[in-house]
């Protein structure tokens, strides 16, 4: 039991990190946050999320950096670089070099740059020919949601045992899961991490305020997301939703007056995943929007 109170609050350090990158990320400050002594917590960290705190930090600011170079490619850098905690455009641009060996001058802004296949690159290229889908600026309330963190989603059955794990739970509570939407989404920006160590979200939206007892084991976790307004494009094949994150990111968002707000991209599914296969989704992608910085 003790090592999966350290996984929470790890997590918690983690989102933590992800929301305040332009604040005191120093080792002192975070283990207040996770309510660890400073003198073990970086071990603890470590341990737990497989990678040095100081790396996880520079990781998740530099991923910032590329989701925003993606949604905002005449955006200048040295903004970008005060966005996300950088002291400098020259700390993220030595760090964008060291990560993909190349400047971030020299990037398109939409490819991956990890040297990882992106097998939907072709379907995606071949949408950018295609009629524009429908663009839909919705308005989407704050809302309470039970999730599961899945580590490595994509590869074996790693998020359909994270989604059992997460019913269960809800089962367990006495909730009706099955009239919950189902939303997911991954902290970690797919461009730039290599596949192995994503980490993805699913999650239940709660309709009213039960009394649900926080569980600190299975990656299991609960949190408020806010209030939005949210440019979207509905999927009813898995092939569409890679033609939609490029359309948004590639032409709508560079188009528009609107940038993506420091909160993760969205699917927000219609469908369970046992309703769920490769022809028949329900989905809409979903990016926060605001109006976009000078």
């Amino acid at each position: 039991m003790r090592s999966n109170a350290y996984e929470q609050r790890v997590h918690r350090v983690m989102d933590h990190i992800r929301r305040n990158l332009a604040e005191d990320l120093s080792l002192p400050t975070l283990a207040k946050v996770a309510h660890f002594s400073p003198y073990h917590f970086h071990r603890i960290f470590k341990a737990v999320a497989q990678e040095t705190l100081a790396a996880f930090t520079r990781r998740a600011r530099l991923e910032r950096a590329v989701y925003l170079m993606r949604g905002s490619p005449d955006r200048e850098l040295s903004s970008i670089a005060m966005e996300v905690g950088f002291g400098a455009p020259a700390d993220l641009s030595r760090l964008f070099r060291r990560y993909y060996g190349c400047a971030p001058s020299q990037w398109d802004r939409h490819s991956r740059l990890d040297g990882e296949v992106d097998l939907a690159h072709e379907a995606r290229e071949q949408a950018m020919h295609e009629p524009a889908p429908t663009v839909e600026i919705v308005e989407h309330p704050a809302c309470r949601l039970a999730y599961v963190r899945v580590r490595d989603p994509w590869q074996g059955p790693h998020l359909a045992d994270g989604y059992r794990r997460l019913v269960t739970w809800l089962e367990d509570e006495g909730i009706d899961w099955r009239r919950c939407p189902l939303i997911g989404m991954s902290w970690d920006n797919d461009l730039a991490t290599p596949l192995g160590q994503l980490t993805y979200d699913l999650g239940l939206t709660l309709e009213a305020e039960p009394a649900l007892t926080p569980t600190p084991t299975d990656g299991l976790g609960i949190r408020r997301l806010p209030s939005v307004r949210a440019v979207q494009i509905h999927c009813t094949t898995l092939r569409d939703t890679a033609v939609a994150w490029e359309y948004l990111y590639r032409r709508w968002l560079p188009q528009s007056p609107y940038e993506p707000e420091d909160v993760p991209a969205l699917k927000r599914f219609s469908a369970t995943p046992e309703q769920i296969d490769e022809h028949a989704w329900d989905v809409d992608c979903s990016i926060a929007i605001r109006r976009r910085l000078p």
